[in-house]
């Protein structure tokens, strides 16, 4: 859930340490002057490890928003990412060190940085001619900022972030049916394949190459987008199954179109635990492995934290220490397969169809200088890598090769790695822009109404 108060916020470091997506919460302006810069560069080098490895993490994600922009652009705003339900604000670095401090701050106790920023916040107020709040975690410092007349607010306990809010979708999706919206039937069909529609339909992200689907079942594909008009061919309304496998939403029938769709070699496909991520690419695995002939083997890699180190001299071989890793792949093949009957034959049919496949699973760590020739690989977990790391797992596809990058941007578990600053958020905005790429964010949950209910809520 994002935030709309139209109230610029002026976030403190305490805010920012506490959690670093609270930048992307909001889609008000976002105000952080020099004093937190300052802070944040003392914070990471203090001894307490927990608290240094916060502020390097916030330090790397201001570091990706502001990227290569200089002192009169960071003055004028930088654009934070668009969501799915509207655009955020802005980003504005601004110095606070040259600003008059107010006579109800200048003789005050405490922090100085503290009044710093509360200075800054209530200039700002005057100069924009309207309420700026304060975010912080300290108790002390909102109180005293309401005490001179700036609002002031805890950091939301619900700030989650998911992949819908923070990158570029690869889908939009229409209320109703798409085509009663039209004007008029003339001249938006074009040779019965491809229709031309207005481009005001469409958000600010629509591109070559993204999908839409309507309430009333069509599915289209852009195909050119002008300045006036989308140009769109319409998929089959009704999708063939792939490995037995029917689609159970419009985004999962979109998904299954690109991960079999002969023009790709790369599918990205990000979204919210329980969405179907995993299993639909490994049915579509399986369909172009054994049915279609398209690819000779599937590779199953899961990102870890150790792309340049060794898995270690744990007892096993290569297969056996990464199978752990990659459970979520056998229980894809588990549930596919299960005919409620014998476990043990289920298990059979799973030993059966990894022989029959060729499936390879296997660790990061011995990627280095391979080249994938007439394979299918799966890149599970993706948004725990970093940008090296994509860029040395994309790279590895060599003749034949289709890569399909999973994940959830919402279980980033490495302390060393924000939303902003993973490797599957740079591949999706460089490769967007790819012709033989496709991206698509999941929206909706169908494992149970449990993990539902935990994904919107917990």
């Amino acid at each position: 859930m994002i935030a709309k108060t139209d109230t610029p916020r002026v976030l403190d470091t305490s805010a920012i340490v506490h959690d670093p997506k609270s930048i992307l919460f909001y889609q008000d302006d976002i105000y952080i002057c020099l004093t937190v810069l300052e802070e944040l560069d003392n914070l990471k080098e203090r001894r307490e490890k927990s608290v240094s490895a916060d502020a390097r993490v916030c330090i790397r994600m201001l570091e990706d928003l502001v990227g290569g922009c200089d002192a009169d652009e960071m003055e004028a705003g930088i654009d934070l990412p668009a969501s799915e339900t509207g655009k955020r604000g802005k980003l504005f670095i601004g110095v606070d060190t040259d600003i008059k401090v107010a006579e109800s701050l200048k003789h005050g106790i405490g922090s100085d940085a503290d009044n710093r920023i509360i200075n800054f916040a209530l200039q700002l107020q005057k100069r924009l001619n309207q309420k700026v709040s304060i975010v912080s975690r300290d108790i002390n410092m909102r109180l005293k900022a309401r005490t001179i007349g700036v609002t002031a607010e805890d950091v939301a306990v619900d700030s989650q972030i998911a992949d819908v809010d923070l990158l570029y979708r690869g889908v939009q999706a229409f209320d109703g049916d798409l085509f009663d919206s039209l004007e008029s039937d003339s001249g938006f069909n074009l040779s019965g394949e491809v229709y031309q529609l207005d481009r005001k339909l469409f958000n600010d992200d629509v591109q070559y190459n993204m999908y839409w689907y309507d309430e009333a079942g069509h599915i289209g594909l852009v195909t050119e987008v002008t300045s006036e008009h989308v140009f769109t061919k319409l998929l089959p309304r009704k999708q063939e199954k792939v490995w037995g496998i029917s689609p159970k939403n419009p985004r999962q029938a979109i998904a299954l179109t690109q991960l079999t769709d002969p023009h790709y070699d790369l599918n990205i496909i990000l979204g919210p635990a329980g969405s179907g991520k995993t299993f639909l690419a490994v049915a579509a695995a399986l369909h172009q492995v054994l049915e279609t002939k398209k690819y000779k083997k599937i590779v199953v890699v899961r990102s870890r934290d150790f792309m340049d180190e060794d898995p270690g001299f744990m007892p096993g071989d290569l297969k056996e220490k990464s199978m752990p890793l990659l459970a979520g792949i056998t229980d894809a093949l588990i549930s596919m397969h299960s005919d409620g009957s014998d476990e043990g034959n289920t298990f059979a049919t799973i030993e059966h169809i990894i022989e029959r496949a060729n499936i390879e699973f296997t660790s990061m760590a011995y990627f280095r200088g391979r080249s994938l020739d007439d394979a299918f690989l799966i890149v599970d977990e993706a948004q725990n890598m970093t940008r090296a790391q994509m860029k040395g797992m994309l790279s590895r596809g060599g003749r034949n090769c289709r890569t399909v990058l999973l994940g959830n941007l919402a279980q980033i578990d490495d302390k060393f790695v924000t939303p902003a600053s993973s490797g599957a958020s740079a591949a999706v905005n460089v490769y967007r822009n790819y012709d033989q790429g496709s991206v698509l964010i999941f929206d909706e949950v169908e494992r149970s109404s449990l993990a539902e209910f935990t994904e919107k809520n917990f």
